[in-house]
């Protein structure tokens, strides 16, 4: 089994990069790629653990795009986390989630909600904070019932205490990706267009700018959505991927080890990725 789609505390998982990588291994995972948002800081913890208990390990990051319509998410697999071009690239990106995580905490202060930056850091250790950390804190003070509701009322795209960030252009993704010796994979595809046609036409685009693979297999997708990314993978020449987006407990309804991949899929992405 392969999962090339998850989180850890470096960003916005609820398992560090070490207990990733053995929850991964008992699992039934053979192949595993990290995929923090925007950093690799818990790459090195990762790889280590991954090959203490038997897993073979991929280096990975995941950026998201600035996009006119809905949300592109791309994943690199395979990158060199050393690059520090790379690490310049993400320390902007992050400098833009700290300056928008300010003005989220004033839309929660002007809501007559005023949660602390302590408070939400306190959800997120000494790794990145991001709108799960709000969601959590909000959790906690029994404001919500659940991470997804949080997000629903207050933090999502659109909602009341949602504040937008620097994001880069998906050129500049998929350039960064590729200079860090690795492939550039669209993530949950229909988050940025839900419907198979107008994202055919999306993916090609995309195809243009250099990307290599689209998440064909994925958690929240049922058997007829696959089947539309495996055809629109195919007319474009990209490899299927395949994700989980694993984040523990602010996602509890997704389980490593649960995709229903091909094994001859499996094989093609072991081929693909060096393994």
């Amino acid at each position: 089994m392969i999962d090339l789609h998850t989180h850890s505390t470096a960003s916005d998982g609820s398992l560090t990069p070490r207990e990733l990588a053995r929850a991964g291994k008992a699992a039934g995972l053979t192949l595993m790629a990290l995929t923090d948002h925007d950093n690799v800081s818990g790459l090195a913890d990762f790889i280590d653990e991954a090959a203490a208990v038997g897993l073979d390990a991929l280096s990975g990051i995941e950026l998201s795009a600035d996009v006119s319509a809905g949300q592109l998410h791309i994943v690199g697999l395979g990158i060199d986390p050393a690059d520090p071009v790379l690490a310049g690239f993400c320390e902007r990106i992050l400098n833009g989630r700290a300056e928008r995580n300010e003005r989220i905490l004033r839309a929660f202060a002007d809501e007559g909600i005023p949660l602390t930056r302590e408070e939400v850091a306190a959800f997120a250790g000494d790794e990145l904070i991001s709108r799960v950390h709000f969601a959590q804190a909000l959790l906690a003070r029994g404001l919500v019932a659940s991470v997804a509701e949080a997000f629903e009322r207050y933090l999502g795209k659109g909602a009341l205490c949602y504040r937008d960030r620097y994001r880069p252009s998906p050129a500049e993704c998929i350039e960064r990706i590729h200079a860090a010796h690795g492939l550039a994979v669209m993530a949950h595809p229909f988050t940025l267009e839900p419907d198979p046609a107008a994202l055919g036409e999306r993916v090609a685009a995309l195809r243009t700018l250099g990307l290599d693979g689209i998440e064909c297999y994925y958690s929240a997708y049922g058997t007829g959505q696959t089947l539309d990314l495996l055809r629109i993978a195919s007319r474009n020449g990209l490899f299927p991927s395949a994700g989980s987006d694993f984040h523990g407990t602010p996602k509890p309804d997704i389980c490593l080890g649960a995709l229903p991949i091909p094994e001859a899929t499996c094989a093609l992405l072991r081929e693909r990725l060096g393994f």
